[in-house]
């Protein structure tokens, strides 16, 4: 093949007459032959190098037509090896390459020649150029995906998942939670959808606003996966709920650690917070966290002391497991915060179990004694903190 090939040539077949599609992904992921030839053969599973990845969640394997593909069991990709050309090609030249353009799709069998010299030049390789894909790679680890979603109408099994944990379609809609049928991740050099709906593996996508490069944020979350690493896929790392944070005099704030139970305190609290508050209590406002471990930055406390009024308190209310009674003493040493956890005895460790396992009496009790609990009502033990041993429930 010489270096004035006509690109009219210059296809898919006879690229892969000279290279494999084995060395052009270990090329393309800073890979070796040797590792993608023994997921192939093996299936097993290893660290996305798009990435960052902390659990084997990637492999490879062909499907009936002799294809060879990449697939991230976490959701972000899912190609053959010339979609991963394309990817690196779009870093590498800060320019979408779409592998359905026939102009594009000829510059990427280029790039592969290119990146072949020895094998089809009979050139020495360009090192530069390897070293620029593998920067890529590690930028590309980096860079925020671009999730565009396709999203289908509420059905009867969505409203019995969500109803359970005392939410309702309404409230779902005006906090920007989606039922999605599709979702595609950086979909310009990437087009094959990432999920296809499915009622054993429903999908819903929460809308978290905008970055600065208008880039939507997005969190997408699987309740019936088992794994933590696959239940959630999402392009940003902050507070979640914030343009539902709207007013400015916040009696309480709740600081929570998951939408579901961030929605689920809402809809507790909108139900009973005005027959129990007869003027004293008006409004509380609730936020999470992404997950976690997260650590609240001292920009996002500062914002939301902003949105509290002048007697305004803010509540942690984690996870009631080790991970949780973790972040909640990290909260309280770094911020001073009032720190909650629900009593194991109510079979819930987070909150929207407490609603999906108890009656509505038992929640309206707890949430009342709660509250009277973080303004000074009362001082003797109450049924909705954690003691220094973690046996008893006592306040922090």
């Amino acid at each position: 093949m010489g270096r004035n090939i006509n690109s009219s040539k210059l296809t898919k077949q006879a690229i892969f007459e000279r290279i494999s599609q084995i060395t052009i992904f270990a090329t393309y992921l800073n890979l070796s032959d040797t590792i993608i030839q023994n997921c192939i053969d093996s299936g097993e599973l290893i660290r996305s190098p798009l990435r960052e990845d902390n659990h084997p969640t990637c492999g490879f394997k062909y499907d009936n037509k002799g294809k060879l593909k990449f697939k991230d069991f976490g959701g972000y990709f899912w190609g053959d090896c010339m979609d991963v050309v394309a990817l690196i090609m779009s870093d590498l030249y800060n320019k979408s390459y779409d592998v359905n353009n026939k102009n594009d799709f000829i510059k990427i069998l280029r790039h592969i020649t290119f990146t072949f010299k020895d094998i089809f030049y009979g050139k020495e390789k360009d090192i530069n150029l390897i070293n620029a894909i593998n920067t890529s790679i590690e930028n590309i680890k980096h860079k925020k995906p671009i999730i565009e979603l396709v999203t289908r109408e509420w059905n009867y099994q969505d409203e019995h998942y969500w109803n359970q944990f005392g939410i309702d379609i309404k409230l779902l809609n005006i906090n920007f939670v989606y039922p999605i049928d599709q979702y595609y991740i950086n979909r310009k050099v990437n087009p094959i959808p990432k999920y296809y709906y499915n009622q054993k593996d429903p999908c819903y996508a929460y809308l978290l606003g905008k970055d600065r490069s208008d880039i939507y944020n997005i969190k997408l979350y699987f309740p019936n996966r088992d794994k933590a690493n696959t239940r959630f896929i999402t392009n940003c790392n902050h507070l979640e709920g914030i343009y539902n944070l709207n007013r400015n005099d916040y009696d309480v704030i709740v600081i929570t650690k998951s939408t579901k139970d961030r929605l689920s305190i809402s809809s507790v609290i909108s139900k009973i917070l005005s027959p129990y508050g007869e003027g004293d209590i008006k409004h509380i406002g609730t936020i999470n966290i992404p997950h976690e471990t997260y650590k609240l930055r001292q920009n996002e406390y500062d914002w939301l002391i902003t949105k509290l009024n002048d007697n305004g308190k803010i509540v942690v209310l984690m996870d009631n497991d080790r991970t949780g009674k973790i972040e909640t003493i990290w909260l309280r040493n770094n911020y001073k915060v009032i720190s909650l956890l629900i009593p194991k005895e109510y079979n819930a460790k987070d909150f929207a179990d407490l609603v999906k396992n108890n009656n509505f009496d038992i929640v309206k009790n707890l949430v009342i004694n709660a509250i009277k609990y973080i303004f000074g009502y009362e001082r003797k033990t109450i049924q909705f903190a954690w003691n220094k041993k973690a046996i008893n429930i006592m306040p922090f």
